[in-house]
């Protein structure tokens, strides 16, 4: 065996390693932390809205994946760490990062219109029910001026689309520098990018198992719960990661990557605001597999343009020496 195939071959079994180092700490330490606060809070009973504090344990798993790319790296540092990407690289990138903030909110909306026109019946444009809670917790409050309740749907929109995306990104950060940071380019040493893009989206919604079985995002009462739920997931995570993926890939960074899933996070739930009622999986969440038929042909349209987008930034470059 020459010097080349000998490279290959260790590059190929590092990069196993720091997979399974990875895929190890990040599943045992979020799995162990969701399932003890969900039995301590009973939320796999009640559901996450029924224990909210169940959302802090949630926030603070956002950054085991980041965690777990450290620890591998830290178990392969012998020439077989990788680069995760973290420097922001915002010179040259503006348009990605443009493109990392204000797609995901016209992926939202083009969800809703998608949602509506098939559930036009589940359309309120003055959700009775939001606006009668409201005025409920204002009339506790010792009162609120007429029209606040609608300013306030208003101001919750606006702050989605503008500041939220924002907001959100450091925790995003958290999983974006281990599932775009080390998982995808690491499996992009094993495998075809287009393949590594399917398996970091598989392992990705896997990942989000036991908050699902606590009714995020969908909620608990639809046919096939938990299980359906989570293929729902698994599948918007893998068009979600197609985009994420080329974002690392075009920018050499993971930051756009969390600007994007922290503008996805923020406008997902918009819908919610209109809704009359809910199809649970369909939507009107940007998760749904209705209100997210934008999100997948979005999914598709990057998943077709990664073949050779690794040469800009591919896994080579990435090692660390």
């Amino acid at each position: 065996m020459d010097s080349a195939k000998r490279d290959a071959s260790f590059r190929r079994t590092v990069a196993k390693r720091r997979i399974a180092v990875f895929l190890l700490v990040t599943f045992a330490l979020t799995w162990g932390l969701i399932i003890v606060a969900g039995l301590a809070l009973d939320s796999f009973s009640v559901g996450e809205l029924g224990a909210p504090a169940v959302v802090l344990p949630i926030t603070a798993s956002m950054f085991f994946p980041l965690v777990g790319a450290l620890a591998a790296n830290r178990c392969c540092d012998s020439g077989g760490g990788i680069d995760l990407s973290l420097r922001p690289r915002v010179k040259g990138n503006l348009r990605t990062y443009l493109a990392a903030w204000l797609v995901p909110a016209a992926v939202a909306s083009l969800g809703l219109l998608a949602f509506f026109a098939m559930f036009p019946d589940l359309f309120d444009p003055m959700p009775q029910s939001l606006l009668q809670s409201m005025s409920a917790a204002a009339q506790d409050a010792g009162g609120m001026a007429v029209g606040t309740e609608t300013s306030i749907i208003a101001v919750s929109v606006i702050f989605a689309l503008t500041v939220a995306p924002f907001v959100n990104m450091l925790p995003a950060f958290g999983e974006e520098a281990g599932w775009r940071g080390l998982l995808f380019p690491s499996l992009c040493e094993l495998m075809p990018p287009r393949a590594a893009v399917l398996a970091s989206g598989l392992v990705w919604g896997i990942w989000h198992a036991p908050i699902i079985a606590m009714g995020h995002h969908f909620g608990m009462g639809y046919a096939g719960f938990p299980w359906t739920g989570v293929l729902v997931m698994v599948a918007t995570c893998t068009a979600m990661g197609s985009f994420l993926s080329l974002l690392r890939t075009r920018a050499g960074s993971v930051w756009p990557c969390a600007l994007a899933h922290g503008a996805f996070n923020a406008t997902a739930n918009i819908g919610l605001l209109f809704c009359a009622g809910g199809q649970a999986l369909a939507g009107p969440s940007t998760y749904g597999y209705v209100a997210g038929i934008p999100l997948f042909i979005l999914g598709v349209a990057c998943w077709l343009k990664t073949t050779g987008a690794e040469s800009q930034d591919g896994p080579a470059a990435n090692r660390l020496t």
